[in-house]
């Protein structure tokens, strides 16, 4: 009796193989879309620019050593109190961005309040995409001012 069915699974599982094989045969995991296709997988993606100047509210004069975070990149503000920010992975779409202003160096250039915002991007015009899965980039200007402590 272990002798009929192990060949009854022996002859079922060649039969399922074979059809298996057949159908790997006759399918295409990738349709040919136009002249010249290329197979690829991924995520499209985007590069989001954030910069601008951070400014004493009381007199308009330029702060230095301001940290701005925006998601994985930080950068800190010049003489000038100019930054930039970067989100080389973003989704292509409308976003806000939460960017955060910290006064790191203490009372040097004088004590300021911190502020967390967001900054919009309401359908966003993308420029220099490579015209598959990098949509390109777009930037943003975003000055702000803070307040003395």
């Amino acid at each position: 009796m272990k002798k009929a069915r192990n060949k009854f699974y022996s002859v079922y599982n060649s039969i399922i193989i074979g059809l298996l094989g057949i159908l790997g045969l006759t399918t295409s995991s990738c349709e040919k879309l136009g002249p010249d296709p290329v197979a690829e997988y991924g995520v499209p993606s985007a590069k989001f620019i954030v910069n601008g100047k951070v400014e004493a509210s009381a007199d308009n004069s330029a702060i230095e050593n301001i940290r701005v975070v925006m998601r994985q990149d930080t950068a800190y503000t010049d003489s000038e109190g100019k930054y930039q920010v970067i989100d080389n992975y973003g989704s292509p779409m409308s976003q806000d961005i939460e960017i955060k202003f910290s006064d790191i160096d203490g009372a040097n250039n004088g004590e300021f309040n911190n502020m967390d915002t967001v900054v919009e991007f309401k359908n966003p015009q993308f420029v220099n995409g490579d015209g598959n899965w990098y949509e390109g980039e777009t930037s943003k200007e975003f000055n702000i001012e803070l307040e003395k402590k």
